[in-house]
């Protein structure tokens, strides 16, 4: 069966690079502004009457940028109003440019999006973009969504179609429990195992690091914001996260994939009223991995909470 496969790679841009994709997201910014300023004017329900091709004709910068990244704005805004209307969401909002993340999206035409020597081509750029390819992409892209993190750390996720074969039937049948330490209890026929106490005590101690330095800013009347020990030891401890986060997903990733190549039909429990490592928010992100991939590959999961006794 054909199914659409997303990849996620880190993109280290050059100085010229870097100051087109922080282009680009501000045309994108302005271009979402604009059409929810005007469909906010119009009657409800009323199609939008302005659109990304007339505001070029006002605003000639965003002939610079990507016009598919234009478009994919206007798209993103009907479905956030479709969503805003069906109840599922809140009422869309005006982006700035002071959220943590920025980012922007466009498709593959004819080859437009591509890997090339080992980097990335996109549209609108003439120079290829290097970048972290640390697991072979497969199948055809279809569209690429670049984003950014406070305009410092720059990623892509490539939009795959791809053909994916159903996994041989092994007969098993497995049952497992949520732990809050290991997200799933260890089973005589899977074992988990995440080990994080080294990565913990590291993180502790940059963080002592970090309270005494903030502590030394204070009593030298420096505000943290120019204290450049502070905000180094602060990049530091905010690298520790960023790591310790790659590493939970890592793992979910594996143990996911794992379960469904060795068992036909994988149950699970959930106990909602346990915390600990891992939370609710990362038992939700681990079924919808365990979910998708049991659909890819022709395997059951069933998920069930535990009742509590009277």
């Amino acid at each position: 069966m054909n199914v659409l496969k997303a990849y996620k790679f880190r993109l280290y841009p050059t100085g010229e690079q870097r100051q087109f994709f922080i282009e680009t997201f501000g045309c994108v910014r302005f271009t979402y502004n604009a059409l929810l300023k005007d469909r906010e004017q119009s009657n409800p329900g009323e199609k939008n009457s302005l659109t990304p091709a007339k505001l070029k004709c006002s605003y000639p910068f965003l002939k610079q940028t990507d016009s598919l990244a234009l478009s994919n704005t206007q798209r993103n805004l009907d479905r956030a109003f479709r969503n805003f209307y069906a109840g599922r969401c809140a009422h869309p909002k005006l982006k700035t440019k002071k959220n943590q993340w920025q980012s922007y999206t466009t498709n593959n035409q004819q080859g437009t999006i591509r890997i090339e020597e080992g980097q990335l081509k996109l549209p609108k750029l003439k120079s290829l973009v290097p970048l972290n390819l640390h697991r072979e992409v497969k199948g055809q892209i279809r569209s690429a969504t670049i984003s950014a993190k406070n305009l410092e750390e720059f990623y892509v996720s490539l939009l795959c179609e791809e053909e994916v074969t159903p996994l041989p039937k092994t007969r098993k049948k497995i049952v497992l429990h949520f732990c809050p330490e290991q997200l799933l209890q260890e089973n005589q026929g899977l074992k988990t195992r995440f080990c994080q106490e080294e990565l913990q005590e590291k993180i502790a101690r940059e963080e002592r690091r970090l309270a005494i330095r903030s502590e030394s800013a204070r009593r030298r009347l420096v505000k943290l914001k120019t204290a450049k020990n502070y905000q180094k030891q602060k990049a530091r401890v905010l690298e520790l996260y960023r790591h310790k986060k790659a590493r939970k997903q890592s793992y979910m990733d594996e143990l996911s994939l794992k379960l469904v190549e060795k068992y036909d039909e994988i149950i699970l429990y959930h106990a909602s009223s346990q915390t600990g490592t891992f939370g609710s928010s990362d038992w939700q992100h681990f079924l919808q991995k365990v979910q998708y991939k049991a659909r890819w590959y022709g395997k059951t999961v069933v998920v069930k909470s535990l009742q509590k006794k009277a």
